[in-house]
C-alpha cells in the first residue's frame, strides 16, 4: 500500500480572478489546471469550481493557498473587492467534503513566502519578507526560519498598514493602506486621473520608459512607499532579505528603484532587495510543501 507521503500533493491557489489548481510531486508541479473565480460571493461556488477542475483521487494531502485571512479553517476576505465571499466562510470543512480529507489552509502570500524561503530567493536567509506586488499588494513573513501566520491570520498583510493618513478608503474598511498608493490597481487610478485617460500600470509603465515625467512620478511615489513599508517592517522584526514578485513587483526598472530608493534610507534600515525567483506558482509549491510536513 501506497504512504499518503509517497503520493502527489493537490495543490489550490485561489485568486481574485482565477483558481489554479495542480499535483505537486516533490519540489516541482506534475500537472496543473486553472478555471476563472467565480465572483457571486457564495463560498459553495468557489468549491464547486474547484472540484470541477481537481482530479478526485491519487493524491496524499489537500493544500489550499487563498487570498484573505484563514483562521481556524474559516476564510474573510480583508479586502472583499479582491474576492467576494461570505464572512468567515467554512473553507477547510467544504473543501474536506469536496474530496474526502482535511486540507491545509493558508494564506496565498504567506504560502508563496514559504516557497521562495524553501526553494528561492529566501534560501539562506532565517528572516525573510516576500512581497507580491500585483492588482493589489500582499506579503508573506518567515521569522527565525518559520512562516509567520499569527493567531488569526493576520500576520504579513502589510499591504493593509497605513501608508498615507490622508488617502482615499481601502476595500479594507481603513484610509489610506499601502495597497491604496503601491499596487496596480492603484497605479492605474492615479495614472488615468492624472494623464487624462484610462491607463493600466503596464500602460504607465510603457508612458514612464517612452519619456512621460508625469507617469515616472507616479510609479516613483508607489516606489517611495513601498521601501517605507519595508524599512518599517525590517524595524519590526529585522528582515535579512526582501523578495518582490508579482506583475508590478516584476516590471521593467521596478526593483532597480526600489534598490536605489533603499539607499537614502539610513543604513539600519537597508537590507537586501531581490527578484523572487520562485516563480507564479509558489503559492501552490509552497502550499503544498506545509501540507507535506503534517503528513
Amino acid at each position: 500500500m501506497t504512504a499518503a507521503s509517497d503520493l502527489p500533493v493537490l495543490a489550490v491557489d485561489i485568486g481574485g480572478t482565477k483558481i489554479a489548481v495542480a499535483e505537486v510531486t516533490g519540489d516541482r508541479i506534475a500537472k496543473r489546471w486553472q478555471a476563472p473565480t467565480p465572483r457571486t460571493g457564495r463560498g459553495d461556488d468557489l468549491i464547486a469550481a474547484i472540484a470541477e477542475l481537481a482530479p478526485k483521487n491519487g493524491f496524499g494531502a489537500v493544500a489550499v493557498a487563498t487570498t484573505g485571512i484563514v483562521r481556524d479553517g474559516a476564510l474573510t476576505a480583508l479586502n472583499p473587492e479582491t474576492l467576494p465571499i461570505e464572512d468567515g466562510y467554512p473553507i477547510a470543512s467544504a473543501i474536506e467534503r469536496a474530496f474526502g480529507m482535511p486540507p491545509l489552509v493558508v494564506n496565498d502570500a504567506q504560502a508563496a513566502a514559504w516557497a521562495e524561503f524553501r526553494l528561492g530567493a529566501g534560501r539562506g536567509f532565517r528572516n525573510f519578507a516576500f512581497f507580491t506586488v500585483s492588482t493589489g499588494i500582499g506579503c508573506g513573513l518567515v521569522v527565525d526560519g518559520r512562516l509567520e501566520s499569527g493567531s488569526t491570520g493576520l500576520a504579513g498583510h502589510v499591504g493593509h498598514a497605513m501608508s498615507d493618513p490622508g488617502g482615499i478608503p481601502c476595500g479594507c474598511g481603513r484610509r489610506g493602506c499601502l495597497e491604496t498608493v503601491a499596487s496596480g490597481t492603484a497605479l492605474a487610478r492615479v495614472g488615468s486621473q492624472r494623464l487624462g485617460r484610462k491607463v493600466a500600470a503596464p500602460d504607465l509603465f510603457k508612458a514612464a520608459a517612452e519619456g512621460n515625467g508625469v507617469a515616472a512620478e507616479i510609479i516613483t511615489a508607489a516606489v517611495v512607499a513601498l521601501a517605507n513599508a519595508f524599512a518599517d517592517l525590517t524595524a519590526a522584526v529585522d528582515v535579512d532579505c526582501f523578495a518582490v514578485g508579482g506583475g508590478v513587483g516584476l516590471a521593467d526598472g521596478f526593483i532597480e528603484a526600489l534598490q536605489a530608493r533603499s539607499l537614502d534610507l539610513p543604513r539600519v534600515y537597508r537590507r537586501p532587495i531581490v527578484a523572487a525567483l520562485a516563480g507564479a506558482d509558489a503559492g501552490l509549491l509552497g502550499a503544498a510543501f506545509l501540507a507535506r510536513q503534517y503528513l
